[in-house]
């Protein structure tokens, strides 16, 4: 059976009015339909999408500041900090980082004791270096090996031996004249 009647109706995608030959169609061509379909698909995947990221910036706003609490889990040292966990642990047991068990599975480090991570020690007296003497003073490496006409693995062992220390200032590395003098050319001094 056939029917003799015809409806004008109004594409759900392009807009156009058509004469639809049932009652029940929707689209004024076959190209309408796919891309109605292909819109709908596309818009069901974004909406899945949408979802993921509403639900993570969820948890982003819900994060509290790590930066101003007095007592931070491992988890929250290690954000802190830009490392991960297992770093923290091993700081925990290296004795660099203090922290207490609050239960088997309930680790809190103290901020003070990060924050003292990026302190600077005190200088050891014994550790400060003297004072360079002035650069006509003193030899450049290569001057020192012709002026004791030694080579300059022997000038670096003897710098060792001696315990002298030796500078970089520009392209050269220096060393005592004095220093030197004293070492290669002792004076002997005469008791009459």
């Amino acid at each position: 059976m056939s029917s003799n009647f015809t409806v004008n109706r109004l594409c759900e995608q392009c807009g156009k009015v058509f004469v639809a030959k049932t009652t029940v169609t929707r689209f004024c061509s076959k190209l309408c339909n796919k891309r109605h379909y292909k819109s709908k698909e596309r818009a069901k995947k974004t909406a899945t999408m949408d979802e993921v990221v509403k639900k993570v910036l969820e948890n982003n706003n819900q994060v509290v500041d790590v930066s101003s609490l007095e007592f931070l889990s491992v988890k929250a040292a290690a954000k802190l900090l830009g490392a991960s966990e297992r770093i923290i642990y091993s700081m925990i047991a290296q004795g660099k980082l203090n922290a207490v068990n609050l239960s088997q599975r309930k680790t809190v480090v103290f901020r003070k004791d990060i924050d003292r991570l990026f302190e600077l020690p005190e200088p050891d007296p014994s550790m400060i270096t003297e004072i360079r003497p002035p650069i006509d003073e003193c030899y450049t490496m290569a001057q020192a090996q012709e002026a004791f006409n030694i080579s300059e693995k022997a000038l670096y062992d003897v710098l060792k031996r001696n315990n002298i220390s030796k500078f970089q200032e520009g392209w050269y590395t220096y060393v005592s004249k004095e220093t030197l003098n004293n070492i290669f050319n002792p004076i002997i001094e005469h008791h009459v």
